[in-house]
């Protein structure tokens, strides 16, 4: 399954469950990554921000966390018994992410096998 032609989202994202605070000006809640890119992240929750809300987000590779602000772009939301087989979350992104972040998530995705399909 590619990417659509109308689908803004980038390809190269890494499929990866990773532990993620966040919050709306502390990181209290937590969820996990689906997927994330250099750009922005995919958090699976039930627990969502409108679009546009701007977000603390605080995600804890093995040996570094890495925080930063993003912007909720979409999110869904499905009733509780669901959200075990359905998605559910918001997909987040970045709010001028570092040159530093940039650097470290491309040889943390090399050091985790990320192959990026074009």
């Amino acid at each position: 399954m590619g990417v659509k032609p109308n689908d803004k989202r980038r390809p190269n994202r890494a499929k990866r469950r990773i532990l993620v605070r966040y919050g709306l000006s502390t990181a209290d809640r937590t969820a996990f990554t689906k997927n994330l890119s250099e750009t922005g992240l995919f958090l699976q929750t039930n627990q969502v921000f409108k679009p546009g809300t701007t977000i603390q987000v605080q995600i804890q590779f093995p040996n570094e966390t890495c925080s930063m602000w993003a912007q909720v772009v979409r999110a869904k939301v499905v009733p509780p018994q669901l959200a075990h087989v359905l998605e559910c979350g918001m997909g987040v992104r970045f709010i001028d992410p570092t040159p530093d972040w940039k650097a470290f998530f491309l040889e943390w995705k090399k050091k985790a096998g990320v192959i990026d399909k074009s």
